[in-house]
């Protein structure tokens, strides 16, 4: 039987296999199989011997329904991760030669009410590094809250991959910040990313102050968001500062620019397709609003 008269059982069988040999955690494996085989159960015995490339749109979109009737409904996240699940193996099996086409791709995201991430605009985070670097300049010459935020406002690493961040992590010569991982089913997280000359310089002065022998930042992330929220917000004007705030605005004005793609991006905030999806369309709705601001 060619390629295109596989049976919906044979395709998620091949998928399943497919799904083992990408780098991905065992969670996000088994929520895209788990949501896969749902659509199949809601299809019905019968289905699993039907070719796979009958299936269109339709079908996604009554699964939708059906699931969001169910007695127990499914929030707007749990519908919105079903749906990604569908567009990631229907994609692979149009890539695949399985389908002649992606039924998925038809099917758009609902538009999901949920409180979009706090982030910086240019002016509040220039604010921020202005009122870091006065702080790193007194007495104490503290210089944590300085290096902590331009590491996390340039390269969107979250706060747990900053503060496990290693002296050896950091490669000022070369400008790069190495993000390491020791699970193994992690490891797909591991990248390397570019910081400033200004960064650079403000991690050499921390390493002089401080003189750490492991970790970059030897206290706890309490410690750095007491003096970010106690120190430096109230300095540039802002309510509050935490590390989220921080990894959303580099995402944001990377996205805002447009120049990398969506497997450059996925990469480098270290998600998995499910954690790049949700986070591509948060970013898509902040710059939405932005727009609908500047022409009401």
């Amino acid at each position: 039987m060619g390629a295109l008269g596989v049976s919906l059982q044979e395709a998620v069988q091949a998928f399943a296999l497919h799904l083992t040999r990408r780098p991905l955690r065992e969670n996000t494996r088994k929520a895209f199989l788990g949501d896969v085989r749902l659509f199949v159960r809601f299809l019905g015995q019968d289905a699993l011997g039907r070719p796979v490339a009958t299936l269109r749109a339709e079908h996604i979109r009554n699964f939708l329904q059906h699931e969001e009737r169910r007695r127990v409904a499914n929030s707007p996240k749990s519908l919105e991760r079903r749906l990604t699940s569908l567009k990631v193996f229907f994609k692979w099996l149009n890539e695949a030669g399985y389908i002649p086409s992606n039924p998925a791709e038809g099917v758009p995201y609902r538009p999901v009410v949920e409180p979009l991430p706090e982030y910086l605009s240019d002016a509040e985070l220039e604010a921020v590094i202005a009122a870091a670097e006065a702080f790193a300049a007194q007495a104490r010459h503290d210089t944590r809250p300085l290096a902590a935020i331009l590491l996390v406002a340039e390269t969107g690493i979250k706060k747990s991959e900053c503060l496990k961040l290693e002296v050896s992590d950091v490669d000022l010569g070369e400008g790069i910040v190495h993000v390491r991982y020791v699970e193994p089913s992690l490891k797909f997280k591991e990248r390397s990313l570019p910081i400033s000359r200004r960064c650079v310089r403000a991690v050499e002065a921390h390493l002089e102050r401080f003189k750490p022998h492991k970790r970059l930042f030897e206290c706890t992330g309490r410690n750095i968001e007491y003096l970010f929220n106690r120190r430096i917000a109230p300095a540039a004007g802002l309510r509050a500062l935490t590390f989220e705030m921080l990894r959303w605005t580099c995402a944001v004005r990377e996205y805002r620019a447009g120049e990398q793609d969506d497997e450059i991006m996925q990469h480098k905030y270290g998600l998995s397709p499910i954690g790049w999806s949700e986070m591509a369309a948060k970013l898509a709705r902040i710059l939405a609003a932005e727009q609908a601001q500047r022409h009401p």
